[in-house]
């Protein structure tokens, strides 16, 4: 193994550990609340209509998105100073970086669909009766798909968005979360998902347009290129704050 392919694989494995359990600690706040919602709406407590419902799959589903950028914000800051200082080329944290962020979208469905087996034993929930497998017409595959995509496209949001701040200060950073919006808009008409309804304004996408995986994913990985193209511009020549 060369240099260059050790350093990469080094950024990438000590993100991924790192990462990864801020992600597992995020996992178990999900599952508290999770528990929370569940006695409580057992008690009497007055739970917001439909989230007393919803399973823990469901709720990690869609609150992992906003983690996920967070982290993503996180890694432009602290991970690029940390590893420039200490040797790392930028091309080779931009490919450790990277790489990371694949294991953490790969890893993350997987334990997270491990945790709601496990979860369901404690409770009255039917994992195949969840209105988000349903959508997915009841296959796990297909949902963790949908799930690890997403997740790593708004890792990568945040991470354009960081990085863009971190270059160009809070003036022409603020383009860069324009930018975000833009591309996350497009791929939430491309899952249906909370953000399509932005498009219906300008183009001819609705919720109700049925659209098949393969466009789905083809378009997902396209939007993945290009945010992948413009962090690399950003940070590139990128001065490293001290």
């Amino acid at each position: 193994m060369n240099k260059t392919s050790s350093a990469v694989t080094k950024v990438a494995r000590d993100m991924f550990v790192q990462q990864g359990s801020w992600a597992l600690g995020f996992l178990s706040i999900v599952l508290l609340i999770y528990f929370g919602v569940g006695i409580g709406s057992s008690i009497g407590v007055n739970v917001r209509e439909g989230f007393a419902e919803e399973d823990f799959f469901s709720i990690a589903y869609r609150s992992t998105k906003g983690f996920m950028l967070v982290i993503g914000i996180i890694s432009a800051y602290s991970f690029l100073s940390y590893y420039v200082r200490h040797g790392i080329t930028r091309k080779e944290f931009f490919n450790g970086a990277a790489l990371a962020a694949v294991y953490l979208s790969l890893a993350f469905p997987v334990v997270t669909a491990l945790i709601q087996q496990i979860a369901l034993m404690f409770a009255s929930q039917d994992a195949g009766s969840t209105s988000l497998l349903q959508t997915f017409d009841n296959s796990w595959l297909l949902t963790l798909v949908s799930f690890g995509v997403q997740i790593l496209i708004y890792y990568l949001m945040g991470w354009m968005i960081g990085s863009g701040f971190y270059r160009f200060g809070w003036i022409r950073g603020l383009g860069m979360i324009a930018v975000a919006l833009v591309l996350i808009s497009f791929m939430d008409a491309l899952w249906q998902f909370e953000l399509s309804s932005i498009w219906e304004q300008w183009l001819p996408v609705t919720t109700d347009l049925s659209v098949t995986l393969p466009v789905s994913l083809i378009g997902s990985l396209v939007v993945i290129l290009i945010t992948l193209i413009l962090i690399r511009l950003i940070t590139r020549r990128v001065t490293i704050k001290m």
